[in-house]
């Protein structure tokens, strides 16, 4: 029987520990500083792109992975006779699924699923499909039920500031000046793979974390899957506040597993600091 290999996006934002554990490959996409290009999670970090925002005003952007890049990563995975179910970025935000797409057109093992979601809610699905390959699943079936399973995972987040969502074009900056003003932390809710605004809460930013948490966990009641679940945050949540949202969790769910982990480059490029989510499966 022919491995299965799983891969993804570096916007997965896949912890070290789950890579490892399920042998997830990861494919970064390049995060663009003025003229210097690096690559998602191999030679730029998170705090590298807030130094360049100090020191110059400017964001910095991201590109998608090529056409070529994806036919040698395939090319590379598959060597050995492996197949391949790459979970992509989704295609509502990025041009790296279609580019995957395309790539794979190439080859009779490759299967690219579009994710739908971003950040951890990626890394759910790569670990499922990691438990149906452990199965003896074979990769176009894995392929199937994964188009499924993403329906089933909830993506949201609440954002600090507007700030970077405007200066990246994801919002218009009468939104993001009233937001400023009145002091609104808006949750930001993925929706058949496209970003749409949820909720808005106000205050400190620990106490709309806080709130969000309760109003999402309140949302889902008995319909979460309680297998897994990712704090995940970008630069500014202190540990102290991940503690304390993690303890209020337990409160309503009692998940088997809890992961906290930092977001990568690309999604730290759009949204700023002090972002939070807590991302999960429904059954």
């Amino acid at each position: 029987m022919n491995k299965i290999i799983i891969s993804t996006d570096s916007p997965a934002d896949v912890p070290p520990e789950i890579r490892e554990k399920y042998d997830i490959r990861v494919i970064p996409l390049h995060i663009l500083m003025g003229d210097d290009c690096f690559e998602d999670g191999v030679n730029v970090t998170p705090d590298d792109l807030f130094r360049f925002y100090r020191e110059t005003g400017m964001l910095a952007k991201t590109s998608a992975v090529s056409v070529a890049e994806y036919e040698d990563f395939f090319r590379t995975l598959t060597a050995d006779g492996s197949s391949v179910v790459h979970i992509s970025f989704t295609s509502k935000l990025s041009a790296t699924h279609q580019d995957a797409v395309i790539a794979a057109q190439g080859f009779d093992n490759v299967y690219v699923v579009d994710s739908k979601s971003l950040t951890t809610g990626i890394t759910l699905l790569c670990i499922k499909a990691a438990e149906l390959a452990a199965t003896g699943a074979d990769a176009q079936t894995i392929a199937h039920e994964l188009e499924y399973k993403r329906e089933k995972v909830v993506t949201t987040f609440v954002l600090d500031k507007l700030e970077f969502l405007h200066k990246g074009g994801r919002c218009s900056g009468l939104t993001a000046l009233g937001a400023n003003v009145l002091g609104i932390k808006p949750s930001i809710v993925m929706r058949d793979g496209a970003l749409v605004v949820g909720k808005k809460y106000r205050g400190k930013i620990e106490n709309c974390q806080m709130q969000y948490v309760r109003d999402l966990l309140e949302q889902y009641r008995g319909r979460i899957d309680t297998d897994r679940a990712f704090l995940s945050h970008t630069a500014g949540v202190s540990d102290a506040q991940l503690k304390a949202l993690q303890k209020e969790i337990h409160k309503t769910v009692r998940f088997k597993e809890y992961f906290v982990s930092t977001v990568g480059c690309t999604i730290t490029a759009h949204c700023g600091e002090k972002t939070f989510t807590l991302e999960f499966m429904l059954k």
